[in-house]
């Protein structure tokens, strides 16, 4: 275990200190700042739920849980992990991003990315190299700015999939059961 986490912390000092530049300087806390897509979620949302269809309305829903649950996962994982940050570990990084003193593994970022780029992959298919870019993007850019490990954005990574692969699961086999329960109901009601 020593041998792989000094691995991991050789592969950090490369990914943060040697291969950068001015220009991923600028996009890599871009965009792992996520207050900086909250406006265009936010507005995506309105116009999906406003012009969408059913399936594009109830896929943003289950978007949601994927991410609470990622969420709830990585919370847990990193409370029985215990791993401290490399910016609050090691001295000589380039941190680009405010450090947390929360604990770094998984990456919540990665977790949630992942989550949400799997499961739409899943709704919709033809976008799905698109999705997952912007995940590797996000989770790269954990390490980048300094506050993540590659192996937390790994694990954050391989968490998130799990999950959405088992929200899908649950899309595939109760959702539908529930929405046709509902409907029927709902088309009783109207008689």
């Amino acid at each position: 275990m020593d041998y792989i986490l000094q691995l991991d912390k050789s592969l950090f000092y490369i990914l943060n200190t040697k291969y950068t530049n001015y220009f991923l300087d600028f996009l890599m806390p871009f965009i792992t700042t996520k207050a900086n897509f909250v406006g265009l979620i936010l507005f995506s949302w309105v116009i999906i739920f406003i012009l969408g269809k059913w399936k594009d309305r109830r896929t943003l829903i289950i978007v949601v849980l994927a991410v609470l649950m990622s969420d709830f996962v990585a919370d847990v994982l990193k409370h029985l992990v215990y791993r401290v940050r490399p910016c609050n570990a090691l001295y000589d990084i380039r941190l680009l991003v405010g450090c947390t003193s929360s604990f770094s593994f998984p990456s919540g970022h990665a977790t949630n990315a992942f989550a949400v780029a799997v499961y739409l992959s899943y709704a919709y298919r033809r976008y799905s190299p698109a999705f997952l870019l912007f995940a590797v993007l996000i989770a790269y850019s954990r390490i980048y700015v300094g506050v993540h490990y590659p192996l937390d954005v790994l694990g954050g990574a391989f968490a998130g999939s799990i999950g959405a692969i088992f929200i899908i699961e649950i899309d595939k086999k109760y959702i539908p059961v529930v929405v046709s329960w509902l409907h029927k109901r709902y088309a009783g009601m109207r008689s």
